[in-house]
């Protein structure tokens, strides 16, 4: 059989095997490339002042904190106009600010019971500007595609809750 012969049938038997393991629409996993870990996000106009945020997650009497989180300045997907109207899929998009902050702290061994989350945020000089806590329940396996376990909460200047 000659090289591509050969490559070309290998090609058809991996493509049966892809389709065979496919279900459909079924198949879709919209959470496959989710972190384990907590997101905070933090609002405006709190997050204009704050600089970093540092994370402790508590359950089963033992805590897990992080360092200084660097925030990020959040952003939104604003739909652009199409110069020759509408297409059947997307034309394109621009990132506008929301004047939000978001950090993010990766925290293996999460698990799908209610933790307690405290969140510090610092200025550029190192004050305290923010220190509280929610309970949260992170989020698991959704039935169909495992997820690893993940939280989020939001700090608005007077509170802290899940996200």
């Amino acid at each position: 059989m000659r090289p591509s012969a050969l490559i070309a049938a290998a090609m058809a038997a991996l493509c049966g095997l892809a389709a065979c393991s496919l279900r459909g629409a079924d198949a879709v996993c919209p959470g496959a490339a989710v972190r384990e870990g907590v997101a905070v996000r933090v609002k405006a106009p709190l997050a204009q002042r704050a600089e970093t945020a540092t994370v402790t997650v508590c359950w089963d009497g033992r805590c897990r904190g992080s360092g200084p989180l660097g925030l990020m300045p959040s952003s939104v997907a604003v739909p652009q106009d199409c110069p020759d109207g509408p297409p059947e899929g997307v034309c394109g998009a621009s990132a506008s600010p929301t004047g939000d902050a978001h950090a993010f702290f990766d925290l293996k061994g999460l698990p799908s019971a209610p933790v307690e989350v405290a969140v510090v945020l610092r200025d550029d000089g190192g004050g305290k500007l923010f220190d509280r806590k929610a309970a949260v329940t992170p989020q698991g396996v959704d039935g169909r595609c495992p997820q690893p376990p993940h939280a989020a909460v939001v700090a608005d200047g007077a509170r802290l809750a899940p996200a």
